[in-house]
């Protein structure tokens, strides 16, 4: 059964890898279809997830996933900051602007 979908691959793993940790048997699957968004329907299907191998471990790993939820959202991982120099959007994890390499604001200063 499916306990977790993420939106990219490495999330999925970082996921697949809490629950493993703490003794839930699961594994990853869809990657491959993940592959194919834009040539097949671009939805929750075609994301990759974490698939439960033991139904009686289900009560354990949503209660895992639910606090990783909450800890990365408590986290503020993915604020989106504006570059002061060319005034592009870049996403959370780049730590200088894609377009003009300029470093990205502290952190304290994008909340």
């Amino acid at each position: 059964m499916k306990v977790f979908i993420g939106s990219n691959s490495p999330e999925t793993h970082i996921v697949q890898q809490l629950l493993s940790a703490e003794g839930v048997r699961c594994e990853v699957r869809g990657e491959g279809v993940f592959g194919l968004r834009g040539e097949v329907p671009f939805d929750e299907d075609t994301l990759p997830y974490v698939w439960l191998l033991d139904v009686e471990q289900k009560v354990l790993a949503k209660a895992i996933v639910l606090e990783w939820q909450q800890q990365s959202n408590h986290r503020g991982l993915h604020p989106e900051w504006i570059c002061q120099v060319c005034n592009e959007l870049n996403e959370a994890q780049f730590g200088a602007c894609w377009n003009c390499q300029t470093p990205a604001p502290p952190k304290e200063s994008l909340t």
